[in-house]
């Protein structure tokens, strides 16, 4: 934590002093859009990959290697978003670009959950994951914004997907908690 906490710190720095000359940052846009697309990729991967934990488990039978697994790829994911905003730190502010920040955002709140859930408090892994198909709905917005190479009806798809897992998400544990109350007044 203390790592990324520094790295965080130096693109900061970076960005606001700019020691590196102009053409660098020019050089380096398809670098940074490379990273966000890696970014958007890894965090994508570890959702899906919860997704079908279960399915996972049966055939790995080794839940310590997976969670590693997992926490390797969001460190990954979370190491190129960080290199993806620290190139792009000084652009003009437009929606798109809000946008980005609304979604980085996102990612950090659901990288406090993650690190809230591996300390023991199980109750976050609930917000961890809704917020984390959440984060990946917002970061496909800010794609279609800025104008990427992401084709609209693939993005369409891909936000209709995400919005009925998070709508079916959230509905299970309300549904469980509801039969869970009826059996207790029964009783």
């Amino acid at each position: 934590m203390l790592i990324l906490t520094s790295f965080v710190v130096a693109t900061i720095l970076v960005a606001i002093f700019n020691p590196f000359a102009v053409g660098f940052f020019t050089a380096g846009v398809v670098f940074a859009e490379i990273a966000g697309f890696t970014a958007l990729f890894l965090v994508a991967a570890t959702g899906v990959m919860m997704l079908f934990r279960k399915s996972l488990l049966r055939s790995t039978r080794n839940p310590d290697a997976l969670k590693d697994l997992h926490v390797l790829l969001a460190a990954l994911g979370g190491f190129f978003l960080i290199i993806h905003i620290a190139f792009f730190l000084l652009s003009p502010l437009t929606l798109p670009v809000l946008v980005g920040y609304l979604g980085s955002y996102v990612a950090f709140v659901v990288w406090v959950t993650g690190a809230i859930f591996l300390e023991g408090y199980r109750a976050s892994l609930f917000y961890h994951g809704l917020l984390s198909l959440i984060g990946v709905s917002v970061i496909i917005v800010h794609v279609i914004g800025a104008g990427r190479d992401i084709p609209v009806l693939f993005s369409g798809i891909t936000l209709l997907a995400v919005a009925t897992v998070v709508f079916i998400g959230t509905l299970q544990p309300l549904a469980r908690l509801s039969a869970e109350r009826t059996a207790r007044s029964v009783s």
